[in-house]
């Protein structure tokens, strides 16, 4: 059995090649060749450990990422396995795993979802979101960048315009929002972030923040005047996706506009039926997505 480390992991895993994995491994979910194992969690104190997982049968493979959650920081463990013996193949580092899975995930649903890819409104400069800016105009024609964060972003905005060849500043969410075509949120906010109002018709929303059911990135608003939300795995996102769960509490939400990826056919043509339509994607992150990940890894390191 391998241990594969971070440091190893970096450089391997590329999120045009990881969004086409996850693409896959959810056309396999729509044919049953792939099963989704939801988050579980337990706590104790202040203490979270927490664990997801997946089948994926077309790439002969099954994982499970652990993790603990101590004081906002996790620490995350995937363990692999052949699903042709079922022994353990690998244990890997998740945290390359886990930045890199979540930006391709969101790349491709800004992909098959957005009208237009002129201007990105991008709430949150952390690790994540910086790794969704990277990913985001690596793969798509945005030519104006807004991002929005609390924290004094320093030289880093004009180093990211030059690194990208875009427009890119550090603004308030009403002025970033306003003509946004495509809007992520990957903050810690547990309430939310701008005023859906400000929404343009047509624009996307995608938000990746928070998996809790107790907080949303997403107001009221956004959700009602949403043609659709559509989540990765319904499943799941009932119970801890929090636009979903309260958003169907408040009445904001309702059946008929909820989607999952399975349901849509993630490999499918383009997910928007109106132009001016406005379409949210909820991310919460599932095992299905770190499988496809791992399974990269696997073919690139795994016999070295």
């Amino acid at each position: 059995m391998r241990v594969i480390t971070d440091q190893q992991i970096t450089g391997c895993l590329g999120y045009a090649e990881v969004a086409q994995r996850i693409a896959q491994a959810f056309d396999a979910l729509c044919q049953g060749r792939a099963a989704i194992k939801p988050r579980q969690r337990i706590d104790c104190g202040a203490v979270k450990l927490s664990s997801m997982g997946a089948v994926w049968l077309d790439a002969g493979l099954a994982g499970e990422k652990v993790y603990p959650t101590v004081e906002g920081r996790f620490g995350f463990v995937f363990n692999l396995f052949d699903l042709r013996d079922g022994r353990p193949l690998a244990v890997m580092d998740g945290a390359e795993l886990t930045r890199v899975r979540t930006a391709a995930m969101t790349t491709l649903a800004v992909s098959r979802g957005a009208a237009a890819f002129g201007k990105l409104a991008l709430f949150g400069a952390g690790l994540q979101g910086r790794s969704h800016l990277d990913a985001l105009l690596a793969a798509l024609p945005f030519t104006r960048v807004d991002v929005v964060d609390p924290q004094d972003l320093g030289d880093w905005p004009r180093q990211a315009a030059l690194r990208h060849g875009v427009l890119l500043r550090q603004c308030s969410a009403a002025e970033a929002v306003a003509d946004a075509d495509v809007v992520v949120t990957i903050t810690r906010s547990k309430t939310p972030v701008f005023d859906g109002a400000l929404l343009k018709p047509g624009a996307f929303v995608a938000a990746v923040g928070t998996s809790l059911p107790t907080g949303r990135e997403l107001d009221d608003t956004t959700l009602s005047r949403a043609g659709r939300v559509i989540v990765e795995w319904l499943p799941q996102s009932r119970g801890e996706a929090g636009e979903v769960v309260l958003g169907l509490q408040s009445g904001a939400l309702d059946e008929r506009r909820l989607a999952d990826l399975p349901g849509l056919a993630a490999c499918g043509p383009a997910w928007r039926q109106d132009r001016d339509e406005i379409l949210v994607f909820k991310s919460v992150g599932v095992g299905l997505s770190d499988l496809a990940a791992a399974a990269v890894v696997w073919e690139r390191l795994g016999r070295a």
